[in-house]
């Protein structure tokens, strides 16, 4: 007996005694020891056995093949295909939207005419007077003759049409012929620009009175003369004054409010109310020619 209780036998007793008393405390509703065996043995127990039943699971589930595996790329190529799309129409509609807002206040005092907002797409190098081509054509309602312009000013007009693009002329050209006035003082004249001045961005207003009353910093607008262009539109405003070398008459050198050696969006006025009769007159006297 002696010996039992010192050896092996003793140690063995002694674990089966705690065990029931750990029982025992179960049993009686203490919460420590309920808590104790839940988290540091029955949950670390539950644990095992849950992430046996995953393994199982998995070793189950047979493989991809690789037939599979590539209709699965494709599908997801596809998808991400159809979204990049998606994203680009998203970026068109946006800016289209934010164009049309820069122009909202011209179109309440306009209301005889519509805008297209549109992008520069190229440049000739060959042109002498900044000229660009457009991403919008006649498919978008786009004319010969239609203003370009800015939220800052006139730029040019529609000097050819395609289906989806069109060419513009600026107002640094000498074949603007563009009528214009002062805002202040009323004073009339003729927009024309020159190679020198074109350069420097610049362009002029001619054929004005000798009994004029511009001055420097007055405000340049369209005229409206002849209907090709719409009222109001803003040009620039005055640089200096000055007298032709060949005529002497008076010269307004103008500063365009809108850098039209670098621009990048425009929009085209299109739908002009105003050009009805220009066309209407056109359309006679090509067919009085007949």
């Amino acid at each position: 007996m002696k010996g039992f209780l010192s050896g092996k036998g003793f140690k063995v007793l002694m674990v089966l005694l705690a065990f029931l008393l750990v029982l025992a405390l179960v049993s009686s509703g203490n919460s420590y020891v309920n808590n104790f065996m839940t988290s540091f043995i029955l949950t670390p127990i539950q644990q095992v056995a849950t992430g046996g039943a995953y393994s199982a699971g998995d070793a189950l589930t047979p493989p991809k093949s690789n037939e599979q595996l590539r209709e699965e790329v494709s599908r997801l190529e596809q998808e991400n295909r159809r979204l990049n799309d998606l994203l680009v129409e998203y970026y068109d509609i946006k800016r289209e939207n934010e164009e049309l807002a820069r122009f909202y206040e011209i179109r309440k005092e306009n209301t005889d005419f519509s805008v297209v907002p549109a992008t520069v797409i190229g440049r000739d190098p060959n042109e002498n007077f900044y000229g660009f081509t457009l991403d919008k054509g006649s498919a978008d309602s786009v004319k010969l003759n239609d203003p370009v312009m800015t939220d800052n000013g006139l730029v040019g007009w529609v000097s050819e049409v395609a289906p989806h693009s069109c060419k513009v002329t600026t107002i640094l050209s000498p074949d603007a012929g563009v009528g214009v006035l002062d805002k202040k003082t009323s004073d009339g004249g003729i927009l024309c620009g020159t190679p020198v001045l074109c350069d420097e961005g610049l362009t002029q207003m001619i054929n004005i009175s000798a009994q004029h009353k511009i001055a420097e910093n007055d405000i340049v607008v369209t005229s409206g003369f002849g209907g090709i262009f719409p009222k109001n539109l803003k040009v620039g405003k005055v640089r200096e004054l000055s007298s032709d070398s060949y005529n002497g008459l008076p010269v307004a050198v103008i500063e365009p409010f809108e850098q039209i050696k670098t621009v990048s969006a425009v929009a085209v006025v299109v739908n002009f109310s105003g050009r009805g009769d220009i066309e209407e007159t056109s359309r006679k006297e090509e067919s009085s020619k007949h």
